[in-house]
């Protein structure tokens, strides 16, 4: 039988390697990194002046966690903005749904239709107008559930909570797991995960943190389940939340 464990081992390896693979970004089988982290506030410290500011409505739900936006994919978005140097501030709203711009006061409507059309050319964006512009505008008014830059990184933190529960619930399924083994092997896929989501580990480093995991609390016969587990994919199956 000991003969035989590295083989398995292996196979989950494998499935490991696919199912972190489809968490990279906004997307269930992309492989795109994020970009590097900045310091950001979760809510604008004043409104800007209306005329500098612009709402689009973007495609940026996280595939994995529908209820909101996905971090890794609209993180370099927004860096990409504010660094372009026509735009002073990026936001995303929770649900990943309304982008919010505020344009430097320098930039000129040609300057911001060009950085806007190279920032986001591959996401089929629009530009809220008319009423939908006056609900983004009072909403983002708010000063809450939106988020700049690099804080788009705890919608990440928070999209690898739901994958981590998602993966145990697979896991209990298939196998018998105590409650304390499931909190544990949850808990720590959570923070695997976070670290991956948010650029401050590589791949590599994530699945050997899980498979570790994996080996501190299920035996080796449970090794195939896990492989089920993976290979199904990080976006909710049916009947799953």
């Amino acid at each position: 039988m000991k003969a035989k464990t590295p083989v398995r081992l292996a196979v989950v390896v494998a499935a490991l390697s696919t199912y972190l693979a489809g968490i990279q970004t906004g997307r269930c089988d992309s492989k795109s990194e994020t970009a590097p982290n900045s310091a950001a506030s979760t809510h604008a410290s004043s409104t800007p002046d209306a005329k500098r500011l612009s709402f689009y409505e973007v495609p940026l739900v996280c595939p994995a966690a529908s209820q909101i936006g996905c971090g890794s994919a609209s993180k370099p978005l927004l860096l990409g903005l504010e660094n372009s140097g026509v735009a002073s501030e990026a936001w995303l709203n929770r649900a990943g749904t309304v982008m919010a711009v505020v344009w430097s006061a320098q930039s000129t409507s040609g300057q911001r239709s060009k950085a806007f059309k190279s920032i986001l050319k591959q996401f089929q964006a629009k530009e809220l107008t008319g009423d939908a512009r006056g609900q983004a505008l009072n909403a983002f008014s708010q000063k809450t559930g939106w988020y700049r830059g690099a804080q788009v990184d705890r919608l990440s933190e928070e999209e690898a909570g739901v994958i981590a529960a998602r993966l145990v619930g697979r896991i209990r399924a298939k196998i018998t797991v105590s409650d304390e083994k499931a909190k544990a092997i949850e808990l720590g896929f959570t923070d695997v995960l976070k670290q991956k989501l948010t650029g401050k580990s590589t791949k590599d480093d994530a699945q050997a943190a899980m498979l570790n995991i994996c080996r501190q609390n299920l035996s080796e016969k449970d090794v195939a389940i896990l492989q089920e587990a993976f290979a199904a994919g990080v976006c909710p199956l049916k009947d799953e939340k």
